[in-house]
């Protein structure tokens, strides 16, 4: 505990606690709000919403996580997990348009996607509502889009080191809420972000330490 900087005594008894209670407030990220809202009236209008994913885990285990609540939450939805040697790591604009054909009219990512400016605005041209929920640093023009992610420069989040499934989970958590549905409607999938988080070697500390 102490090497990950756990010393204050309401730290420690956290950390070992068997239910841990910190869990930060999910609109404190940057575009949740809007995000969920977006997706919501997608659902309430019954539009297609695809997932894009990645092909790690904390990409696989991200795309499930969202995949549950959306349809939880009465969605329609599809998933792309793309091809590492085919269709490259992030958004790919041949994917994008395959995706299209396929029906998509609400395209929302996980764990990828910050950066990808170009592939974003190719799919607002072809008539995609684009929701992007990443984790991954912004070294580069970020996307023009609504965009999730903690390590903007703008986040107010408290904590900075989610990996992209705890990014999805929580929008998750800010679907149930914001939904009115049971919390246990994310309980049982909070499994999938303990094991991205490992995965994705992230920090165990803060937030992520019972996932």
């Amino acid at each position: 505990m102490k090497q990950r900087g756990i010393t204050e005594k309401d730290d420690i008894e956290e950390f070992l606690a068997d239910t841990p209670k910190k869990t930060y407030d999910p609109f404190l990220l940057p575009d949740m709000e809007a995000g969920v809202d977006l997706i919501l009236n997608a659902i309430s209008h019954d539009k297609l919403i695809c997932i894009y994913g990645d092909y790690d885990a904390d990409g696989i285990t991200s795309t499930c996580i969202m995949k549950t609540i959306l349809e939880r939450a009465g969605g329609r939805t599809d998933y792309f997990i793309p091809s590492r040697f085919t269709d490259g790591y992030g958004l790919n604009s041949a994917a994008v348009d395959r995706l299209r054909n396929r029906g998509a009219e609400v395209l929302i990512t996980v764990d990828c996607g910050s950066v990808s400016r170009e592939e974003v605005e190719h799919a607002k041209n072809a008539g995609l509502d684009v929701v992007v929920t990443d984790h991954h640093n912004i070294d580069d023009v970020q996307a023009d889009c609504l965009l999730i992610n903690p390590k903007r420069k703008d986040c107010k989040y408290p904590f900075r080191d989610l990996a992209g499934c705890g990014v999805a989970y929580k929008f998750a958590q800010a679907v149930q809420r914001k939904a009115g549905m049971p919390k246990s409607a994310i309980a049982d999938i909070l499994d999938l972000a303990a094991i991205g988080t490992v995965g994705d070697i992230v920090p165990l500390i803060d937030e992520t330490v019972h996932w």
